[in-house]
């Protein structure tokens, strides 16, 4: 059974995240560690660390994810915000290693009409720089997929592997976004739909590099290229495609992360309890 979990408010100190996310019943743990629509890594100094990690002995060292500032783009035209992005999200993987969490989650980014095979030798360069410079790492950098919208790099599977062979580095996987992919083309309503996927994810990127899987239902419809996330039955997908991944052997190991809006603060309680009773 996966284990079943949330992105958490962090607010008031990342340590926090940990009792939180107990207190709705989730497994895995994400959080924004700096404000996600600004710039900036998160700072830490030896007692936000000694903190952090004690209240993670405390809970059993859950699966414990960062997710990257969303003014991230390492795809486009312009060197000052490649340049920043890089330097933010290498920030934010020593972070990640300085306390021990298993890695950063972000957004490649937007190539704008430039076209992926043109940006894609720009974008492995930044990458190799960010392992580079958070270097020795044990925290890992996830690749996420795309909605598609506006010229996105990540939307289909291939692109996430041509970034994965170009890099070849065990630091780097995948997290796996079901309302992206459904938003990309990639089917998950029904068991023949979520298998027939998986088969294609498994054949193009390879399971073995999914470390993550973000769970949301969607708002628009299958293609739409639209991100709009939507609570877990609530959306376009529906409680038959989720109770189908939640079962799927392949994706047993894999923590699964909870991004839906519930009543209008993020993850809840009452969200995680479908989850639960969809891998019931």
């Amino acid at each position: 059974m996966p284990l079943l979990g949330a992105h958490v408010d962090s607010s008031g100190g990342l340590h926090l995240a940990f009792e939180r996310a107990a207190a709705m019943g989730a497994e895995a743990i994400q959080v924004h560690p700096t404000p996600p629509g600004f710039w900036g890594s998160p700072k830490l100094d030896e007692a936000r660390i000694a903190t952090f990690k004690e209240a993670a002995s405390r809970h059993g060292h859950p699966p414990f994810y960062f997710h990257a500032v969303y003014l991230i783009n390492l795809a486009g035209d312009d060197p000052t915000l490649r340049q920043r992005s890089e330097s933010t999200l290498a920030g934010y993987l020593k972070a990640a290693d300085d306390l021990g969490v298993n890695g950063v989650i972000f957004h490649t980014g937007s190539h704008k009409g430039a076209g992926f095979e043109a940006r894609l030798p720009s974008i492995v360069e930044h990458l190799k720089h960010v392992l580079e410079r958070a270097n020795p790492s044990s925290a890992r950098l996830l690749i996420e997929n795309n909605a598609g919208l506006g010229g996105c790099v990540g939307a289909r599977f291939e692109e996430i592997a041509q970034m994965l062979s170009a890099l070849n580095d065990p630091r780097v996987s995948v997290c796996f976004d079901t309302c992206h992919a459904f938003a990309s083309g990639y089917d998950v309503r029904t068991p023949a739909e979520v298998s027939k996927t998986l088969d294609e994810l498994d054949r193009v990127i390879g399971l073995s590099h999914v470390e993550v899987i973000h769970c949301n239902d969607s708002v628009t419809g299958l293609g739409s290229n639209r991100d709009r996330h939507a609570n877990i039955g609530a959306g376009e997908i529906g409680e038959e495609g989720f109770r189908a991944l939640l079962h799927e052997p392949r994706l047993a190991r894999l923590p699964f992360i909870l991004e839906v809006p519930g009543a209008g603060g993020g993850p809840d309680t009452e969200q995680v309890a479908v989850l639960k009773r969809l891998s019931a």
